[in-house]
C-alpha cells in the first residue's frame, strides 16, 4: 500500500522532472573543474614569441572562455530549471490536494451518485498526500 501511495503522489510532483541525474556533488565538482580551468586560461599570455614567430592566442583564449562559460550555463540552468520545475509541481500538488479535500458530500448516506463521486475524489486526494 505505501509503494501505490508513493507512486501516485511522486506521479504528481516529478512530472516533467528529470529524476536520473547525478548527485549535487558530481556537479559541483565538474561546475568547480570549469572555473579552474577558467582561471588557468585567464593566466596565460595573450601573444608569446616562439623562436621568430610572435603567437597571438587572444583569440583562442576567448573562444576557450566562451565555450567553458557555456558549459557552465548549461550545468548551473539544468539545475536550476529542474529544481524549479520540482518546486511548481509541489506547489501544483498541495494546491489541488488543499482544494480537492475542501468540497465534502453533504448527504452522509451518499444516496445519490454525485456525493459517491465526490468522497472518492476526497479520499483520492488523502490518499495521495498519505
Amino acid at each position: 500500500m505505501e509503494i501505490e501511495n508513493f507512486d501516485a503522489m511522486s506521479v504528481k510532483i516529478l512530472d516533467g522532472i528529470i529524476t536520473k541525474h547525478p548527485d549535487l556533488d558530481v556537479f559541483d565538482a565538474e561546475i568547480t573543474r570549469l572555473y579552474e580551468y577558467k582561471s588557468r586560461i585567464n593566466n596565460m599570455k595573450p601573444s608569446d614569441d616562439i623562436g621568430w614567430l610572435r603567437v597571438n592566442s587572444s583569440p583562442l583564449i576567448k573562444e576557450l572562455q566562451q565555450i567553458i562559460n557555456n558549459w557552465i550555463d548549461r550545468y548551473t540552468s539544468f539545475l536550476y530549471q529542474n529544481t524549479t520545475k520540482q518546486l511548481k509541481n509541489i506547489q501544483t500538488f498541495i494546491k489541488d490536494v488543499s482544494d480537492g479535500i475542501k468540497v465534502l458530500p453533504k448527504d452522509k448516506e451518499l444516496s445519490n451518485e454525485r456525493d459517491k463521486q465526490l468522497l472518492t475524489k476526497v479520499m483520492t486526494h488523502l490518499r495521495d498526500v498519505t
